[in-house]
């Protein structure tokens, strides 16, 4: 079987990443539930649906999350704050949480080995802390430094882990993030340091939905969701995406077996979901410009050769501290940005990886404008590295 040509692969993923054209703004739940948007650094989440949803607001954004309660805010893949659709719930929490202990120690990273000299199990850990949050959250909020706090001297045995090398807290913070995993816990006000954190159940009532999900099966459908947005790929690339074990993610996989077609890509062996055979054989074409932020869906490809073939380009747009965003000119990655706010203003630098025309300048000037209101500025400044 020959590779499948890598421009093919990419306008796939871009279609299915809802990028090759804008969806109507009544939209935003199925551009952010085709596999979650995550929300670091904080405001990008709303950024990145405007990139996929035509004549996305602040308001509307904030209507959505606050009023409707159609998305709603929590601790989701790899720990990361999400922003997700409420009828999508279990698939970004539980479906999200590893499901062994080899799988959890994954995780939890340098904690693991911590917490396992101090001889405490790190899933009936998440139990009591659950237990614990819903009844601390009982018809109230609390901010996320409070909620740690009180959770951490609620659990006597946390005492005798000794914090690794790099950790900033006693508390182990992959497995207080692992609490809105679970679905328990959402954020509900503000984001990072100053987030308003409420219980799921009484912050979404009768919005929640009330089909149940265990975590297998929900594990299954986050499994379609990757391959649907990041396909054709392996079961190593879903382990490193949702930062699980390898054997987790191969089980993963195994759950929808029937459903999946094998595909050459580099020639190794990679899968895809059946069911998106046509739509990877006759991809449209992606057109316009979006300004896609540091942490877009999209950017998050495991294999990143595949998205940007150029060493250097890959260099600048993937860096390990606080690293730039993407700027998508008709389907490719034609360079980089970043932002700053000057009083009300909005500034702007574009790195660009080649020559931008003149019509991509303005395109992305364009895009410069649709942000602002996000970033609360009144006039934008874009300028043009090298």
């Amino acid at each position: 079987m020959s590779d499948l040509p890598r421009e093919q692969i990419v306008a796939f993923r871009l279609a299915s990443h809802h990028l090759a054209s804008r969806l109507g703004r009544r939209a935003l739940a199925t551009a952010a539930g085709a596999c979650g948007i995550q929300e670091t650094p904080t405001g990008s989440a709303a950024l990145a649906l405007l990139a996929r949803v035509d004549g996305l607001t602040p308001a509307t954004f904030d209507r959505a999350l606050t009023r409707d309660r159609t998305l709603v805010t929590l601790w989701s893949v790899r720990g990361a704050p999400y922003v997700v659709p409420t009828s999508d719930l279990a698939v970004f929490s539980q479906g999200a949480l590893p499901l062994d202990a080899g799988s959890f120690k994954q995780a939890l990273g340098g904690w693991a080995d911590a917490l396992a000299r101090a001889r405490v199990d790190p899933i009936t850990t998440l139990e009591q802390l659950v237990l614990a949050a819903r009844e601390l959250l009982d018809g109230r909020q609390l901010n996320v430094n409070e909620l740690r706090d009180q959770l951490y001297a609620r659990i006597p045995a946390l005492s005798r882990v000794q914090r690794p090398s790099g950790a900033h807290a006693d508390m182990p913070e992959p497995l207080f993030r692992a609490v809105g995993t679970t679905g328990a816990v959402c954020i509900v006000a503000n984001r990072g340091t100053d987030a308003e954190l409420a219980r799921t159940d009484q912050w979404l009532g009768d919005r929640r939905p009330t089909s149940a999900s265990d975590r297998k099966t929900a594990r299954a459908e986050l499994a379609r969701r990757f391959l649907h947005c990041y396909g054709p790929a392996t079961a190593q690339q879903f382990a490193e995406w949702s930062q699980r074990s390898l054997a987790d993610a191969k089980d993963a996989f195994a759950a929808i077996e029937p459903e999946l077609v094998q595909v050459t890509v580099d020639r190794k062996r990679a899968w895809l979901l059946g069911k998106d055979e046509p739509a990877l054989a006759d991809p449209p074409a992606a057109t316009g410009v979006r300004l896609l932020p540091v942490q877009d869906p999209f950017l998050q490809q495991r294999d990143r050769a595949t998205l940007v073939p150029d060493p250097a380009a890959r260099r600048k747009l993937w860096q390990p501290v606080r690293g730039p965003g993407g700027v998508l000119v008709d389907g490719v990655i034609a360079g980089s940005w970043r932002s700053r706010i000057n009083r009300d203003r909005l500034e702007l630098t574009v790195e660009p990886f080649g020559r931008l025309s003149g019509a991509a300048k303005q395109a992305i000037e364009a895009e410069a404008d649709r942000i602002a209101p996000f970033r609360n500025c009144q006039t934008v400044a874009v300028r043009y590295a090298g």
